[in-house]
């Protein structure tokens, strides 16, 4: 017995594709939608909502 058989999985195909639709989307964005972004990024977690308002 030589060793285990490598198991091939897309899991890094899927990530690749993911940040490569995700580059073109943000590039993509409105102004709008680019200051919405900035504002919630810079906000941090605080103004997250809890509870029952977070959903299940």
């Amino acid at each position: 017995m030589k060793g285990k058989r490598k198991v091939k999985t897309t899991k890094w195909f899927l990530r690749d594709q993911y940040k490569t639709e995700a580059k073109l989307l943000l590039i993509n964005r409105s102004q709008k939608a680019h200051r919405f972004l900035d504002i919630a990024l810079q906000s941090g977690g605080d103004l997250e909502p809890i509870g029952r308002l977070a959903g299940i």
